[in-house]
C-alpha cells in the first residue's frame, strides 16, 4: 500500500505545479455555470416558486455542486492516459510491475483530482453565494457528511472511466464511450435533478452510479438528513464494489488477451 501513496504524492505534487492550466478550465466553468443560471433564472420568471420540489435557490445550488464533480474531476489519468497505455502497448511493461496497475491509475487519478477539485469548489461557491446567497439548511453537521459523500464521487466518477478505458484492449478507442458515460451524467444528474423525471426514469437513476456520482451528493448539502446521508452513502459504497469487480474481471481478461497475442 505504501508504494501506492507514493505514487499519490508525486503525481499530487506534479499536479500542483500545472495548477496553472486550470485556470482556463475555470473560464468555461464560470460561463457554463452562467447560462444555466440565467436559464433557470428564466424558468422561475414564469411565476412558478417551486419546481418539483425545488426552489430557484436550491436549483442553482444543486446545478453548482453537480457541477463541481463533472468538472473537478476532469482529469485524464483515468482516460487518456489508461488508453493510450494500452493502445501503446506499454501496458505490457505495467503488468509486471510488483503492483494492481488499475489501483495504482486510481490512486494517481485522486492526486491530480485533489487540487482540481479545490479550485473549482471555491469557484462555484463563490457563483452560489453571489447568484443565489447562502443556503439556510447548510451547517457544520452537512459538511461532515458531504466530505465522505463527495469524496466517494469522485472515487466512483475515476473508477467508472477507469473501466470504460479497460475497454481500449478491444476497441481501438473508449473515447466514444467515456463521451456517452459524460453526457448520460450531465443530462440525468447534473442539468436536471432527479424529481424532474418520469418515474420510471427516476427509478433507472435511483439504481444507477448516476445517483452516487451527482444526484445524491449535491441533494445531500440542499436537503441534509442523516437517513439521505445513509442512503446515498450505502448506494456509493455498492456501486464502488461492483465497479470493482468488474474492473478486475475485464484487467484480467484483457491481460490474458495480451498475453495470448503476444504482449
Amino acid at each position: 500500500m505504501k508504494k501506492y501513496f507514493i505514487v499519490a504524492k508525486t503525481t499530487f505534487n506534479d499536479s500542483i505545479q500545472y495548477a496553472a492550466s486550470i485556470l482556463f478550465r475555470i473560464g468555461g466553468f464560470t460561463i457554463t455555470m452562467l447560462i444555466l443560471i440565467s436559464l433557470w433564472n428564466f424558468i422561475y420568471s414564469g411565476g412558478e416558486n417551486i419546481i418539483s420540489g425545488y426552489t430557484l435557490k436550491e436549483m442553482i445550488w444543486y446545478l453548482l455542486l453537480a457541477e463541481i464533480i463533472t468538472f473537478g474531476s476532469g482529469s485524464k489519468v483515468a482516460t487518456n492516459e489508461v488508453k493510450d497505455c494500452i493502445k501503446s502497448g506499454n501496458i505490457a511493461y505495467q503488468v509486471t510491475k510488483p503492483y494492481s496497475y488499475p489501483i495504482f491509475i486510481i490512486f494517481k487519478f485522486i492526486a491530480d483530482t485533489f487540487i482540481r477539485f479545490i479550485i473549482f469548489l471555491v469557484v462555484a461557491t463563490a457563483l452560489g453565494l453571489i447568484f443565489a446567497g447562502p443556503l439556510s439548511s447548510f451547517n457544520f453537521n452537512t459538511l461532515l457528511m458531504a466530505i465522505p459523500i463527495f469524496f466517494l464521487s469522485v472515487l466512483i466518477t475515476g473508477m467508472i472511466r477507469i473501466l470504460i478505458s479497460l475497454s481500449s484492449f478491444w476497441v481501438e478507442d473508449s473515447t466514444p464511450f467515456q463521451n456517452v458515460y459524460n453526457k448520460l451524467v450531465l443530462i440525468f444528474g447534473v442539468f436536471f435533478p432527479m424529481e424532474m423525471f418520469p418515474s420510471i426514469i427516476r427509478t433507472i437513476i435511483r439504481y444507477s452510479p448516476i445517483y452516487g456520482v451527482s444526484y445524491g451528493p449535491a441533494k445531500l448539502v440542499i436537503s441534509p438528513s442523516i437517513s439521505l446521508f445513509k442512503e446515498v452513502i450505502l448506494s456509493q459504497i455498492i456501486i464502488i464494489i461492483v465497479i470493482s469487480i468488474l474492473m478486475s474481471i475485464i484487467y484480467k481478461k484483457g491481460v490474458k488477451k495480451l498475453n495470448v497475442n503476444g504482449g
